[in-house]
């Protein structure tokens, strides 16, 4: 759906383009023209002052009739009859705008532009004095020549214009439709993933119960059957709980309801609640560094934070390792930190582990239970709080992944 759109506009915006540019190539063409038309005339009229009227005025026709100039000036009596002018003024037959030619009587200047044996002439009508008007014509080859050069520009650009305009749209479209693009693929994730996730705990509590239902079963494993089902109903409450806040996560920051909490007793309670996980994979827990620091923030939504990253490092640390957690607050900033022994980790894996329902190559090798949501949550959990969660790998396979809030 994103491609087809992305081309459909690629291709309006590449025709808007292309005609706003033919519009501006329009303007400036007419925009030329009437330029050089105003500049015409008015080398007319400076002619026509200079050097035709002076003959006129002083009855000296015999002079301008041996005049030689590229323009034609004629003078026409009051009742529209040929009277004299330049030495070419007879042998130019156009007929004359009897309209212009009043107004000139009148006391106004005009002109037009008119075809004459294959040439455009402008054609001026100046007044004169009471008796006569005059007529200057111009053969237009000039602004012909400039039209021509105009277009010999213009012409060879215009393949260059469109395949500009296209390249610019398609990019300018990318980049549009880059965020759209990317909530549709979250999107397409999203539900695949739900899909997947969701499977799993309904079938095996379908299978619970179509067993059970089989033959008649004494109370004893009813209730089993039951704590079964409970179990895989608190895994999908627990799932549909994550996914809510995935769901969330690419539009807005959580609504967060702030208040002063204890960072240490919340952690120290979580490792309690976690401890026959610790003991049975003989793990040796350090909270030499857990220092008394407390901080403004969503209570229950930062436990939640500090309970994924705690059971990502007791999931992942090996029988026997350790797992070391340091709280101190560096001037305006909360700094928790976890570290734990795990497996080699491949070092282009770090960029994906803060990706939903990403699993590594070591989940997926030991296959330990997970959803591949943890790290997500809780790095949204933070950045909501206005911090941040970053990650990184030792060469003696020490994971640790640190915490930094900091406050106004």
């Amino acid at each position: 759906m994103i491609k087809p759109t992305q081309k459909r506009l690629t291709i309006i915006f590449t025709t808007i383009i292309i005609v706003f540019n033919v519009l501006i190539l329009v303007f400036t063409y007419s925009t030329f023209n009437r330029s050089m038309i105003r500049s015409f005339v008015s080398h007319l009229h400076k002619d026509v002052r200079d050097e035709f009227i002076v003959h006129v005025k002083t009855g000296d026709f015999d002079t301008l009739e041996r005049l030689r100039e590229d323009e034609v000036f004629q003078v026409y009596s009051s009742d529209g009859l040929l009277v004299t002018g330049t030495i070419q003024f007879r042998s130019f037959d156009l007929p004359v705008d009897r309209q212009l030619l009043a107004a000139a009587f009148s006391g106004k200047q005009d002109y037009n532009i008119e075809e004459y044996r294959g040439q455009r002439y402008l054609i001026l009508y100046t007044p004169i004095n009471d008796k006569y008007a005059g007529r200057v014509s111009l053969a237009l080859t000039e602004l012909a020549g400039y039209q021509r050069n105009f277009w010999s520009l213009v012409l060879p650009m215009l393949p260059i214009m469109l395949v500009v305009s296209y390249f610019v749209s398609r990019y300018l479209v990318r980049q549009a439709m880059k965020p759209i693009a990317d909530v549709f693929t979250f999107q397409e994730n999203f539900s695949s993933n739900v899909t997947h996730e969701l499977r799993s705990p309904l079938a095996s509590l379908k299978g619970n119960l179509e067993v059970a239902l089989r033959k008649e079963r004494n109370a004893d494993e009813y209730r089993a059957t039951l704590r079964l089902g409970l179990k895989e109903v608190d895994r999908i409450v627990e799932l549909i709980n994550n996914l809510y806040m995935l769901a969330s996560s690419k539009f807005k920051p959580l609504d967060l309801l702030m208040k002063e909490a204890n960072i240490r007793e919340m952690t120290e309670e979580i490792i309690e609640s976690r401890k026959p996980d610790i003991v049975a994979k003989g793990i040796e827990l350090d909270l030499a560094g857990l220092s008394t620091v407390s901080c403004t923030c969503d209570q229950g939504l930062m436990r939640r934070a500090i309970e994924n990253l705690i059971d990502n490092a007791i999931k992942f640390t090996p029988n026997g390792g350790t797992i070391k957690i340091e709280l101190a607050r560096k001037k305006n900033c909360l700094n928790f930190t976890i570290s734990n022994t795990c497996e080699r980790i491949n070092r282009d894996e770090i960029a994906n582990f803060f990706e939903p329902f990403y699993r590594g190559d070591n989940a997926i090798s030991r296959s330990i239970e997970g959803k591949g949501l943890g790290l997500y949550i809780a790095r949204y959990i933070i950045r909501s709080h206005g911090g941040d969660i970053t990650i990184r790998t030792s060469e003696e396979n020490l994971c640790t992944i640190e915490i930094l809030i900091c406050s106004n």
